[in-house]
Parts: structure tokens; sequence; C-alpha cells
């Protein structure tokens, strides 16, 4: 069976099932409404991360976008961002997502609707239901494959990016995945870590999920009127 789900408050996708399989982490635990949602695949824009003066990832993560789904395996989500106090710029977003098969892919469009150029960095931010992260590796970032260990997840979190030179695979107790993505310029791995101070998660719950995450780590410039466009696809191995 498949099926994808996405909520208007972040425009993110919250669940996908794959031939049955549930691609993302969701905690059993609801959040405060006004809370991004640590789950799924949020949407980070015009900021990644703590990279620039801007909230961290930005703040569509807690805008209300428009939810259309017509099918029970695809769905679109789209917000115009018009000016904030700190970001005096307009764009149009677009998340577009199908399954097929044993795939998903995931579109995310980015265009300057003013008159003048602005500067992002941004991308997906996927949580991947793995089942145990400490028996849990990634093939195809750089030289070796990355190996999460139970010693050192313990103690910290793991937050570590890479360029983006081709396709990965995860595996996991849970998940066996291939991933691909164009347009991106890094992947980004994190996990909280044992010793996290997250509040909207149960806290053993770091163990569950991994994030490996399509990015625009290096500042993307878009005229008025131009289009961005990346692509992340997903296929069970």
């Amino acid at each position: 069976m498949n099926t994808i789900l996405a909520q208007a408050f972040g425009g993110q996708i919250t669940q996908t099932q794959l031939l049955g399989c549930e691609l993302f982490y969701q905690p059993a635990q609801p959040v405060a409404p006004s809370t991004p949602l640590r789950a799924g695949v949020p949407i980070m824009f015009p900021q990644f991360a703590a990279t620039g003066p801007l909230t961290k990832h930005g703040f569509v993560r807690t805008a209300d976008w428009q939810v259309f789904s017509v099918l029970a395996d695809c769905v679109s989500t789209s917000l115009l961002l018009t000016e904030q106090p700190d970001w005096p710029y307009r764009a149009q977003l677009n998340m577009d997502a199908h399954i097929e098969d044993d795939r998903l892919e995931i579109f995310f469009e980015v265009r300057n609707v003013c008159a003048q150029s602005f500067t992002w960095t941004g991308g997906l931010h996927p949580y991947f239901l793995v089942g145990d992260v400490t028996k849990t590796h990634v093939n195809g970032l750089m030289d070796a494959p990355l190996y999460l260990s139970e010693h050192g997840l313990a103690q910290h979190d793991f937050e570590t990016h890479y360029p983006a030179t081709g396709a990965l695979e995860l595996h996991s107790p849970k998940l066996q995945l291939k991933l691909e993505q164009t347009g991106f310029d890094h992947w980004m791995v994190w996990n909280a870590g044992g010793a996290h101070q997250l509040t909207d998660i149960p806290h053993d719950d770091w163990r569950q999920f991994l994030c490996v995450e399509p990015i625009c780590l290096t500042p993307q410039v878009l005229q008025p009127d131009e289009l961005w466009t990346g692509s992340f696809k997903i296929t069970l191995i």
C-alpha cells in the first residue's frame, strides 16, 4: 500500500508509506500547534540552520501553506512568502511529491516574485524512521561508509555536511533506501544524540531516526522571476 500525507502548518510531508513501509519518523506524543513538527519532511527556507541572522532553518516551517492532495499517492503544498521584517522579499515556494511503485520523489521549487534579487539557503529535512540509529550506516558520503556509533551518540549529537557527489544508500534495521538528489549542493546528516535537550519528542526517540538532508548550503542567488528547482528521490532497496 502506498500513501502520502502533508499538513498545512509548515507545508511538510508528515507520513509516507511505500509498499506498506513507513519512511518517516513521527513522535507518538503531540506537540504544541505553533511548534515545527519534528517529523516527516520539514522545509527549510530562506536560511539553513544558523548560517545567517534569521531564525534557525528559516521561518516557512511555521507558516500556513496551501495543501493540494488529489490522490492517495501524490500531494502538493505551496506558499507565497511575502516580505518579513528581516527578509524584505517575495518568493513563491512549491513542494510536489508523488509515489510510483517503490519510489517517492519530492520536487522543491523557489521562484523570485519580487523586483530585486535575493539569496537563500535551505532544503529538505527528512526524518527517516531507521529503528535504531546506532545500527545504521550510510554509503556514498565521500570515501568511506558512515557508521553512527553507540559510544559517540550517547554523549553528543551528530551533524556533518558532505558535498552532493552522487547517490547514497541508507541501511538500517527498518529501512534500506537509495537516496538521490538534483539541484541541491550538499547532504547534511544529523541525529540529536542521547544527551539532547529536545522537549518536543520522547527523550529516547533519538534512536528512532536519522536525518539525511538534501540542502543548498552555498547561498543561491535568484534574480527577479528566476526559478530554482531541486529534486529528492527515495527508493526502497
